[in-house]
């Protein structure tokens, strides 16, 4: 498949956004882990954290199984920040306004479903998946024709 520049360029700089809301949230994860549970435990999470810090930092080096690890993380960033994200905010709001109690509770399966397609749609037709699709065969190419 043939990409544009603009492509990969937009690709490259949604990947690199990805990459930062990742460290943000390991940040996160370990600011709260560290707050509710205190000191008990917190090997793990720095060894996990410390794994996925030094495999981003292997995928900027260009180490092309560093890439593949990145982005197999990244699409759960994405899936988190663009589907449950979202999903959780809204039913957070119509559970405080004793909204989601009515129909007998379908609605804590209608609400997702809804939410969750209308993302999808929106992230197809903005071409978000093209963008990061057209900068990985963009890397894969750079990668073998570096060998």
């Amino acid at each position: 498949m043939l990409f544009s520049s603009e492509q990969v360029n937009r690709g490259k700089k949604i990947v690199n956004t990805g990459t930062i809301i990742l460290i943000l949230l390991l940040l996160a994860d370990f600011t709260l882990s560290l707050v509710s549970n205190g000191t008990k435990g917190l090997t793990g999470k720095i060894f996990i954290s410390g794994m996925i810090l030094f495999n981003i930092f292997l995928y900027y080096k260009g180490n092309r199984i560093a890439f593949k690890v990145t982005m197999f993380l990244l699409s759960g960033v994405y899936i988190f920040i663009f589907g449950l994200l979202p999903v959780h905010l809204v039913l957070g709001l119509l559970r405080m306004l004793n909204i989601l109690d009515a129909y007998g509770g379908a609605l804590y399966l209608v609400v997702p479903v809804i939410i969750i397609t209308a993302v999808s749609i929106l992230v197809f037709k903005t071409g978000f998946y093209e963008d990061v699709l057209a900068f990985k065969n963009y890397y894969d190419k750079i990668y073998k024709t570096r060998k």
